[in-house]
């Protein structure tokens, strides 16, 4: 196993322990599991779907664009990252506008926040990279290409949020 397999795998399970504690600050009875109801469960199975077929869209765009001879070895491990972040960037935006992303139990402003929060995180470890000259090595993108890109999805979940949460104040005037 090499270091950078390894810096993956130990990412992944920081990442993992860090977004149960951070559930568990948004959800205001302090647990874990969030709360839906039904017709939130069936929201979210929606999206799921939705979400399914963006990332097959997706991998299907990125195999024409492989097989026009296009080099997509550029984008390194982005280029398996991206259909995935497709996928659940189309989930999450259906469940937040749909009203099946925020549960009975969650403080909307503090979600926001760690949104906020997250992509913030995400960028400035991108372009910490960048100004280090560790983005790009040999011509391929590295790893905190996908942090960049892990930015823009939360930031856009952050945004979605944001308008999801001035649209139902608007409703209820």
């Amino acid at each position: 196993m090499t270091a950078n397999t390894m810096g993956i795998i130990i990412g992944l399970v920081a990442g993992l322990i860090i977004t149960a504690i951070l559930i568990t600050i948004f959800n205001q009875d302090g647990k874990l599991k969030t709360q839906f109801d039904e017709r939130q469960k069936i929201v979210r199975g929606r999206a799921y779907k939705y979400g399914f077929y963006g990332m097959v869209i997706a991998n299907a765009i990125m195999l024409l664009i492989f097989t026009s001879d296009v080099d997509l070895s550029v984008l390194g491990m982005a280029q398996y990252f991206i259909s995935i972040l497709v996928g659940v960037a189309v989930q999450v935006t259906y469940c937040i506008f749909n009203d099946g992303y925020v549960g009975l139990n969650t403080n909307m402003t503090r979600f926001i926040l760690i949104m906020a929060g997250v992509a913030a995180f995400n960028l400035f470890v991108g372009l910490g990279a960048q100004a280090d000259g560790e983005l790009f090595k040999d011509g391929v993108l590295q790893g905190p290409f996908c942090n960049l890109l892990c930015a823009a999805l939360f930031l856009i979940m952050a945004i979605d949020l944001i308008i999801k949460k001035i649209m139902d104040g608007k409703t209820g005037e």
